[in-house]
């Protein structure tokens, strides 16, 4: 588990401690209560007596308002945790995990890389055999992420969104590996190669969309 899960876990189990703790003080409370409920209210004539309950009153009188002050800080302890928790499992539901972004952020030089090799061997623009090579190790790379899957930490919607762009830069890894002596000089197997880079382009949007990704920091980066 990352960092964040390790504090997440943490939060919900002092958040649980908390909860248990304030509902024993509360039960002392309860208890006390009956206890000074059940002590004699006449004024007894036995001075000794009299001060025996007295003092027994205060006793639990003082053991009450211990109970309270407790049961009301585990109470404040127990809203602070359980909504510092909650806020960090919205976050991570709603931002990438250090895998995801490494693998968001790796892919989109891939594709790039992709797309710049296969126009250049379009125009026959290097050695054919060092394009054979340079492509075959961007698809082999891209059809790698058939073993990628969202973290599930992400929300439900967050990991169907990453999920399908992962699956869609597999195809087209997986595609282009049977490829790769055609693309040198063959405009028509490039040019459908180049759709279905648009097409994974959009899995793409997606996610930055979903993740607020800023794409301009890539290019920016490159």
């Amino acid at each position: 588990m990352s960092i964040v899960d390790w504090i997440f876990v943490t939060g919900i189990a002092l958040t649980i401690v908390a909860l248990l703790g304030s509902a024993y003080f509360l039960v002392q409370i309860l208890r006390t209560s009956q206890q000074i409920r059940r002590l004699p209210v006449r004024r007894i004539k036995n001075k000794k007596k009299r001060r025996f309950i007295a003092r027994k009153r205060q006793k639990l009188i003082n053991k009450r308002k211990r109970s309270l002050r407790y049961c009301l800080v585990l109470l404040v302890v127990t809203v602070l945790f359980g909504g510092a928790s909650g806020y960090l499992s919205y976050y991570q539901s709603m931002n990438l995990t250090t895998d995801d972004s490494d693998s968001v952020v790796k892919g989109y030089y891939l594709l790039r890389d992709f797309e710049e090799q296969i126009t250049i061997a379009k125009e026959k623009g290097d050695d054919e055999e060092k394009m054979q090579k340079n492509i075959r190790y961007l698809a082999t790379a891209m059809a790698s992420y058939g073993s990628k899957t969202a973290s599930t930490s992400n929300s439900q919607e967050g990991q169907l969104t990453l999920n399908r762009y992962y699956n869609a830069v597999k195809q087209l890894g997986m595609n282009a590996s049977t490829q790769t002596k055609n693309f040198y000089g063959n405009a028509a197997v490039v040019n459908d190669f180049l759709e279905d880079i648009k097409k994974v382009e959009t899995y793409e949007k997606a996610a930055f969309a979903y993740y607020n990704v800023d794409e301009s920091a890539f290019s920016q980066e490159k």
